[in-house]
């Protein structure tokens, strides 16, 4: 795990752009987190329901070892700012679908973004006052 840390923290941009397209792949990919408007067979409900907790306590923890200096703040403003264009990607993924009409109403958008900002911050600020000052 040392080593892990080092290695990003040697390669600050090329660990910031990773990190950040991964967080916008799993806003893309990972919405809604559950979709209050449509009825989802509970196979689906289920993979989405998971996986999406599960990309924001990784995206969390990477950004904990990036930014763990940084104040609480920063990091809700950048987990939303990357959910942000998670999301727009998502849009214009499926544009003009009837999907849209369905998955991105107010009640989804708001669930998923209190999902996956609060879950990635409380693993940000876990991971930080664990982690020992050197």
């Amino acid at each position: 795990m040392e080593h892990a840390k080092k290695a990003a923290q040697s390669h600050m941009v090329r660990s910031c752009v990773l990190v950040s397209g991964l967080a916008v792949f799993f806003n893309c990919f990972g919405f809604p987190f559950y979709n209050l408007n449509k009825e989802w067979p509970l196979s689906l409900t289920a993979i989405y329901a998971l996986s999406t907790p599960a990309f924001a306590v990784f995206t969390g923890g990477s950004l904990a070892v990036l930014f763990p200096r940084k104040r609480l703040h920063f990091i809700v403003l950048l987990s939303f700012a990357l959910a942000c264009i998670g999301l727009v990607c998502r849009f214009f993924l499926e544009f003009g679908e009837v999907s849209n009409t369905y998955n991105f109403t107010l009640p989804n958008i708001a669930l998923h973004m209190i999902v996956f900002i609060g879950v990635c911050s409380v693993t940000w600020l876990r991971a930080v006052k664990q982690e020992p000052r050197a």
